[in-house]
C-alpha cells in the first residue's frame, strides 16, 4: 500500500478549481481539507455531489474520500495546515471585469488565523498585484518573510483532473526561496518542468498566456470573415497555418464566435485596466477585445441573410454552455444570442446535454429534453457548442421534423455534406 503523505492541505474555495485541486491532491495521498463560503456547496460535497459538471471528478471524489475532509468554519480549515490553497473561482461581470471581493475577504481572514509556517498558494485567477497585497497584509501582522506563492491554474474544462496531474509545465511565483524549494519537494509527483519567478512575473505570465490565446482567436475571427467575403475556405487556410512550425498545430486558430466564458476576457480586461492606471495605451489588447465583442453581430448578420425578419421564427440553439463537458453558463454567448433573437421577435428553444431545467436568467428559452422536441417546427437550428452527441449521424435524418431545414454551424463541427444530403441548407463559418 502506498504510504500516506503526512502533510495537511487546506483548500479555500470549492467550485471547479477547488474541487479539482481537492481530488487531485487527495489522489496524491495528502490529507486534504476543503472549505467554501457557500455552506450548501460544502454540505453537498460531503454527500459526494459536485457544484459543477466535470467528467470523472465525482468518481475521483468518492474514490479518494478517505483522504478528504470538509470544514464548515474557515478557522478550522486554516489551523495547523502545511499549505493553504486559495482556489475560489473569481467571478466576472457581463463586461468580463473581475470581481475580487471574495479574494479580498479571504486575505483578511487569513491574516487572523494563518501561522507564519504555513505556505499560502494562490491559484485563483487574479489581477497582477493581488498576491503582493497579501504579502503586505501579512507583513503588517508581523510576519517578516511571508510564505506566499502564486501558482496559476491551467485547468481545462472537461479534462481538469488530468490537466492538473499532468501539466505541460508549472509556473511558481514567490519572493520566498524557502517556500519555493519546499513546494517543489512536496509536490514532486508533478513530473514536468518548473519555472520559478517573482510574484508579479507569475501573475503577468498568466495574463500574457490568456491574452495571447485571445489574440489568436480574434485574428482567426477576422481572417474567417475575410475568407467568407473573398470566396476562400478558412478550413484550408487553417491547415496551411498550423503546418508552419512558427504557428504549430495547437494554436487556437479556428473560425467561430470568438472567446467566451469570461476566462480570456477577464485577463484582457485586467491588463487594459492596468494599462489605463499606468497611463499606457494598449492598442493591441483594445483591438483584440473589440474584435471579439463584434462576433455576435457577425452571426446576427448571417441569420438575417437567411431570414430578413425573425418575427415569430422558431430558432433553436444546439448547446448553451460555452464548452462541452461542463454545465457552466458563465458568460455564455448562446445566452447572449438568445437575448438578441428574442429582442428581434424570434421564439427561442435549446437543447444541451447538461442543461435540464429552465435558465432562470433567460426564462423565455424553451429547454428541450430530446432532439426530437428540439427540432420540431424549427425554422433555423444553430450549433453553438461542440458536444460529441451532435456528431451522431441520426440527427440529419430527423430533418423532417423541421419547418425549414436550415442549420448554421458556428464551430464547423458537424459533417456539412451529411446535412446537405439530408436536404439542409448548411452554413458554416469562414467558407465563401
Amino acid at each position: 500500500m502506498k504510504k500516506k503523505n503526512k502533510l495537511s492541505i487546506g483548500i479555500l474555495g470549492l467550485w471547479h478549481l477547488g474541487c479539482t485541486y481537492l481530488t487531485s491532491l487527495a489522489s496524491a495521498e495528502f490529507d486534504v481539507f476543503g472549505y467554501d463560503e457557500d455552506k450548501k456547496i460544502v454540505a453537498n460535497l460531503k454527500k459526494g455531489i459536485l457544484p459543477i459538471l466535470e467528467p470523472n471528478l465525482e468518481t475521483y471524489l468518492k474514490k479518494y474520500n478517505t483522504n478528504i475532509s470538509f470544514c464548515f468554519e474557515v478557522k478550522d480549515l486554516i489551523k495547523d495546515k502545511a499549505y493553504i490553497f486559495i482556489t475560489y473561482d473569481v467571478p466576472v461581470n457581463n463586461h468580463d471585469i473581475v470581481q475580487t471581493g471574495i479574494i479580498s475577504k479571504t486575505f483578511k481572514i487569513l491574516t487572523h488565523y494563518i501561522s507564519s509556517e504555513t505556505i499560502i498558494v494562490i491559484s485563483s485567477q487574479v489581477p497582477i498585484g493581488t498576491s503582493r497585497k497579501l504579502v503586505n497584509l501579512l507583513k503588517g501582522k508581523g510576519i517578516e518573510n511571508p510564505k506566499v506563492i502564486y501558482f496559476p491554474e491551467n485547468l481545462r474544462l472537461g479534462n481538469a483532473f488530468m490537466s492538473f496531474m499532468n501539466p505541460d509545465r508549472i509556473i511558481l511565483g514567490s519572493d520566498n526561496l524557502g517556500a519555493l524549494n519546499k513546494f517543489m519537494k512536496d509536490f514532486s509527483f508533478l513530473k514536468c518542468p518548473i519555472i520559478t519567478m517573482g510574484l508579479e512575473s507569475a501573475e503577468m505570465a498568466k495574463h500574457a498566456l490568456n491574452c495571447y490565446l485571445a489574440t489568436c482567436i480574434s485574428f482567426s475571427s477576422e481572417i474567417s470573415d475575410l475568407s467568407e467575403k473573398t470566396g476562400a475556405n478558412m478550413l484550408d487556410v487553417i491547415k496551411a497555418l498550423k503546418t508552419d512550425k512558427r504557428v504549430s498545430i495547437y494554436a487556437p486558430i479556428n473560425p467561430g464566435l470568438g472567446f467566451a466564458g469570461g476566462t480570456l476576457g477577464r485577463d484582457i480586461q485586467s491588463l487594459r485596466k492596468i494599462a489605463k492606471d499606468k497611463k499606457y495605451k494598449s492598442k493591441l489588447l483594445e483591438t483584440v477585445y473589440s474584435v471579439n465583442q463584434d462576433r455576435l453581430s457577425v452571426l446576427i448578420d448571417k441569420i438575417y441573410s437567411i431570414y430578413p425578419s425573425l418575427k415569430k421564427k422558431n430558432i433553436g440553439l444546439l448547446g448553451l454552455t460555452y464548452k462541452p463537458n461542463t454545465d457552466t453558463l458563465r458568460r455564455s454567448i448562446s445566452l447572449e444570442l438568445s437575448a438578441q433573437l428574442k429582442k428581434r421577435g424570434g421564439n427561442v428553444k435549446a437543447f444541451d446535454p447538461s442543461i435540464k431545467t429552465n435558465v432562470k436568467s433567460h426564462p423565455y428559452i424553451t429547454i428541450c429534453s430530446s432532439l426530437e422536441d428540439f427540432l420540431k417546427d424549427l425554422d433555423l437550428a444553430i450549433l453553438m457548442t461542440e458536444w460529441p452527441l451532435f456528431l451522431e449521424r441520426s440527427i440529419p435524418k430527423l430533418s423532417y421534423l423541421m419547418k425549414n431545414k436550415v442549420i448554421i454551424d458556428t464551430k464547423n463541427f458537424i459533417d456539412a455534406n451529411l446535412y446537405k444530403e439530408s436536404g439542409y441548407i448548411y452554413l458554416g463559418m469562414g467558407v465563401g
